[in-house]
């Protein structure tokens, strides 16, 4: 990992650690219901990462070094649950794959229902019964509406919006 980090212009690690902080949040799986697997914990993470992204765009180096370490960070989860090495290349293309449809898909919610949806089919993917409740929502659209300046970014400066 650490000739890794050596080739990164940017020190995007404090950008990952308060998208994952905010995505770890007890609120969000005690009383939003959000599945307390890999799975759900990984599309938190999703989550929390679309709007520093989305501030990130045109950014084409420090995206590319954050898209980069969250990936790297992603295949070391996957060695650590256990994933042998034939498995994890292939889990971390299908992760790949939810990165950008995520992105696509929170980039084109613009009102309640879309959030509701777009949640319930990825945030709550894997577990297909619970209901999306209305403060999640919220919350995701509060994560649409954060301003984030690309000083602050470069800096490694990002505040999530309480949940």
């Amino acid at each position: 990992m650490l000739s890794f980090l050596k080739r990164q212009k940017y020190d995007v690690a404090p950008l990952f650690e308060a998208a994952l902080k905010a995505s770890r949040n007890p609120v969000l799986y005690a009383q939003y219901g959000v599945p307390d697997t890999f799975d759900g914990r990984f599309d938190s993470l999703l989550l929390h990462m679309w709007p520093v992204f989305r501030a990130l765009e045109g950014q084409d180096r420090l995206s590319q070094d954050l898209y980069d370490f969250t990936f790297k960070r992603m295949e070391l989860a996957l060695r650590e649950t256990g994933t042998g090495d034939l498995g994890v290349g292939k889990n971390v293309r299908l992760m790949m794959k939810a990165f950008y449809g995520r992105l696509v898909t929170y980039n084109g919610c613009t009102s309640h229902d879309e959030w509701r949806q777009a949640l319930a089919r990825n945030l709550y993917g894997t577990a297909p019964d619970a209901q999306v409740p209305d403060a999640m929502v919220a919350y995701a659209h509060q994560l649409g509406q954060m301003s984030l300046s690309l000083d602050d970014l470069r800096a490694g400066r990002v505040i999530f919006p309480a949940s």
